[in-house]
């Protein structure tokens, strides 16, 4: 079969070249927009099983009318304060938004000065220069349909009959801004880099082959191939297979690049082989000679792609496996097109392939013998070279930051800047914390744990605010009341109320029982008609008071003059007779039970006091405090308090099993700081969850754009561990089936390493320590490493397929320079070509595109100009120089014993 095409490709070229035009005309006319389908899916790489993922879906199930994926925030700024005209204005310009014309469908609800009097003094700067109006939105902040809504709302903003008042400031700003302006920037790599691309890579490639018809070749081939690629893959994407934009942007740089090089190693072997009588055939021995490794080469690239797919985040997972199905439509194009391309233009051009057929100039020649001169010295000062910037890759910091990312003087980005200045930084990206359970969480065991979570939240000094049901306002005094300290302190309150009441009812009965002791005491004396407490009333009233003050008139006497008592009884006592002693008072019933009860009252009197005191304790001691402000909401608290109900219903769902707390933290959006924050928040929670008792069982989950930015963030550096050990084994095994030598192929993968290190190490040189950025993109070190380990097997391939034909004819040292000599035109040509294609992303206004694209042509660069000429060789001829000379040996050895016969 393979000799059977290469028979149709250098016999038939036209057919070959008719062929793949229609293929590449038919698909590109019926495809549908590759853009806007790889647009979409830029909305949806956050894997479904993240927290953040989750916690988002349930808040959509549980709360629609509240839940938003993105939003769009108009601020209203006049530095000099707001006016009543400003604030008219900012009504109508809401009103405008909710009930314009032609509506898009994504717009949740508009929030503004309509809005509650709660929420719309909250959307008021409280220096009253700056007001907001918020819409919500239900997709994400990158996703077409967002860009739609940000523009039908600046449409209506725009139309006539509403104009701002003269020197107010409105400014457009929110993750929806800020996600259109991105993708904006995304679709303006795209353009500059095919542009950059075409025309840098003619520019070399005219260099190279100093024919502009020879530079055309492998320009056609790859233009047909990534017409074709991009038409596969958005039907693909229609079908379900995820995509992202940076797709598009990959398949352009790598396709141009590598697919260049393929076309390059062809043309060039084609020259080595030239026959201008018989161009067929000689592109015959080239296929034949030359496919191996040029299959084994796109082999490399391809499993090194495709192990992109491996990873869980799905712009990595997407990207890989997408432009390796674009890498192989190339590789079919370069065996076939560029083939029968180059033997057209042999028969029709025969002098475009002047430059390739010339005589070498002898550069890589003598740079071989030189370096294989002293082999270890070369290889140490190799390493000595690229030592310093390889340790300084291993120290470099990266940031996720998209506002970063963005060139300086965004509008979106400077009027988040604006907002975060006079709300908070974090008021932009709200977090939510989603509780489940299965109990019922509006109890009172829910609504204390609810309450507990929500305090716990206020003490975080990362959290600005915390809104919850039972601190809907963000604060928890309105429900102070109801905690059990408050409630103790009541109850304390009311034994104080008791205590004296005991202490007053002591008193009275001990009044009274005295009263009757000392009636009894008159009556027994004197014998007066003093009425007894326990007697019944006399029917005279007056009488009874008339005896009564006549009885404390005659006793007032007898105590100034005693002897007078006999007097008064009818009899005269006798001077000599001694008064008689006075008789005790006889037990009576009525004084028996007041002397209890006022033994009683004062028991109760010191039970009071004891408790009241220490519960007063209690209620001192910080310990005490802390361990009663816990949340007790009765029915009687709804019942007192109806708010709460309203409460309930905003932050808990009816059946009451999933409740939702609010919170805004202090760091901005998408920096390290917000992620670190969640990341810390679900920590304490889990704990806090953990330590509770088996009342109630629950488990929270953080959403909101620092959790996804952060849950993003774990996952990416979990897949750049793996494919630190993935990649390098994949393209290992396919270097182990081509090349057959361990050795080697360990030597391959180490310098790949290096150089991934080195190129690192620059990148952080150029734009953290001289040009200050904050660090590297997070983007930066995976692709990087991806595409340099599997772009650089190409020119391991080509040197070491190379360099196992000449050393077993020539012997190790004179193999390698020889090996070195023939590919060194061909790698650095390669290089210069695939540097090219990776420069273009320079021209990005991304710093992350750009800090790649550096990154790329250094790596390149240095791997073809110092690690392939000089390190891998040098470092074969350490490994293999004990083989060599035993292999040496063992060939000389019967030729020394046939000379010492011959001799003797």
């Amino acid at each position: 079969m393979i000799d059977t095409l290469r028979a149709v490709v250098t016999r038939h070229p036209g057919r070959i070249v008719g062929f793949w035009v229609v293929l590449a005309v038919s698909v590109g006319l019926a495809a549908p927009d590759l853009t806007r389908l790889a647009a979409e899916g830029q909305a949806h790489l956050i894997d479904e099983d993240s927290e953040s993922a989750r916690g988002g879906a349930l808040i959509r199930d549980a709360w629609p009318d509240q839940s938003f994926e993105s939003q769009v925030v108009v601020a209203l700024h006049r530095p000099a304060g707001l006016t009543v005209e400003d604030r008219a204005y900012a009504r109508r310009l809401a009103d405008r938004f909710e009930h314009g014309p032609g509506r898009a469908q994504d717009i949740l609800r508009v929030i503004g000065p309509g809005s509650r009097p709660e929420i719309a003094a909250r959307l008021l700067s409280q220096d009253g220069t700056l007001e907001l109006i918020a819409v919500p939105l239900s997709t994400s902040f990158v996703a077409p349909t967002a860009e739609v809504a940000v523009d039908w709302l600046q449409a209506q903003a725009a139309r006539p009959g509403l104009s701002a008042p003269s020197g107010l400031e409105v400014r457009w700003t929110g993750d929806a801004a800020i996600g259109r302006d991105y993708m904006a920037n995304v679709q303006t790599s795209l353009d500059r880099a095919a542009l950059a691309t075409v025309v840098l890579l003619l520019g070399v490639l005219l260099f190279v082959y100093r024919s502009i018809w020879l530079a055309l070749v492998p320009l056609i081939t790859i233009g047909m191939c990534l017409i074709i690629s991009r038409s596969i893959l958005a039907w693909m994407a229609g079908a379900g297979w995820e995509i992202s934009p940076l797709v598009e942007l990959f398949l352009i740089v790598l396709l141009f690049g590598t697919g260049t090089d393929f076309c390059l190693f062809v043309s060039w072997r084609f020259g080595e082989h030239w026959d201008a009588r018989n161009p067929g055939a000689a592109m015959r021995i080239t296929l034949r000679r030359g496919g191996r490794a040029l299959v084994t080469s796109a082999g490399t690239v391809f499993v090194g792609l495709m192990l992109m797919g491996t990873t869980k985040f799905k712009l990595f997972s997407s990207t890989g496996p997408s432009v390796a199905m674009g890498l192989v439509v190339t590789l079919c194009a370069s065996l076939t097109l560029a083939p029968a391309l180059l033997v057209l233009l042999a028969r029709w051009r025969p002098g475009a392939f002047a430059g390739m057929t010339g005589p070498s100039s002898g550069f890589w020649d003598r740079f071989a013998h030189r370096a294989l001169s002293r082999p270890i010295l070369s290889w140490a000062g190799a390493i000595a070279l690229m030592a310093p910037l390889a340790w300084l890759g291993t120290r470099t910091e990266f940031t996720q930051d998209t506002l970063l990312e963005l060139p300086s003087g965004t509008d979106s980005a400077e009027a988040l800047r604006l907002v975060a200045q006079k709300f908070g930084p974090g008021l932009a990206a709200p977090l939510t914390v989603v509780v489940e359970s299965k109990d019922d969480l509006r109890k009172s065991e829910g609504l204390a744990l609810i309450d507990e979570l929500s305090r716990m939240l206020s003490r975080q000094k990362q959290l600005a605010e915390v809104r919850s049901a039972t601190q809907p306002l963000g604060s928890p005094e309105p429900l102070d009341p109801a905690r059990l300290s408050a409630r103790l302190a009541a109850v304390n309150q009311g034994f104080g109320q008791i205590e004296a009441g005991a202490d007053q009812l002591r008193a009275g009965l001990e009044e009274n029982l005295n009263k009757i002791r000392a009636a009894r005491w008159l009556i027994e004396r004197t014998g007066l008609p003093v009425p007894r407490p326990d007697a019944p009333a006399a029917a005279d009233a007056k009488a009874s008071r008339e005896a009564i003050a006549k009885g404390f008139r005659t006793a007032g006497s007898l105590l100034v003059n005693p002897g007078r008592i006999a007097d008064l009884t009818g009899g005269r006592s006798k001077p000599s007779e001694a008064a008689e002693p006075p008789r005790p008072l006889k037990p009576d019933a009525t004084t028996e039970q007041l002397a209890r009860a006022v033994e009683g009252a004062g028991l109760i009197a010191d039970g009071i006091r004891r408790a009241s005191d220490e519960i007063g304790t209690i209620l001192e001691d910080p310990v005490g405090r802390q361990a009663l402000d816990r949340l007790l909401i009765t029915p009687g608290t709804v019942r007192d308090h109806p708010e709460l109900r309203e409460s309930f219903d905003t932050y808990i769902t009816p059946d009451g099993k999933a409740a939702r707390i609010d919170v805004t933290q202090t760091a901005r959006i998408f920096s390290a700081e917000a992620m670190d924050g969640v990341l810390a928040l679900r920590r304490k929670i889990d704990d806090r969850l953990d330590e509770q008792d088996n009342a109630i069982q629950a488990r929270a989950l953080v959403a909101g754009p620092n959790a996804e930015s952060a849950d993003i963030r774990a996952l990416t550096r979990s897949d750049q561990v793996q494919s630190w050990f993935v990649v390098p084994i994949g393209v290992f095994i396919v270097l182990i089936l081509a090349l057959r030598d361990p050795v080697a192929c360990m030597n391959l993968v180490a310098t790949m390493l290096l150089t991934y290190l080195f190129a690192l190490g620059a990148t952080h040189l150029l734009f953290i320590t001289i040009l200050g950025s904050e660090g590297l993109d997070w983007k930066v070190p995976y692709f990087l490493f991806v595409l340099l380990v599997a772009v650089g097997v190409d020119y391991n391939v080509f040197l070491m397929a190379r360099l196992r034909e000449e050393v077993g004819t020539l012997g190790l040292r004179a193999g390698i320079c020889r090996a070195v000599a023939q590919t060194g035109g061909l790698i650095s040509s390669a290089a210069a070509i695939t540097a090219i294609s990776f420069a273009s992303l320079l021209f990005s206004p991304l710093s992350s595109l750009r800090q790649l694209g550096f990154a790329l042509v250094i790596g390149i660069t240095v791997d073809a100009l110092l690690v392939r000429p000089l390190l891998v060789p040098c470092g074969h001829w350490l490994l293999n120089r004990r083989s060599e000379s035993n292999r040496v040996s063992q060939l000389l050895s019967p030729r020394t014993e046939m000379v010492t016969r011959a001799r003797n």
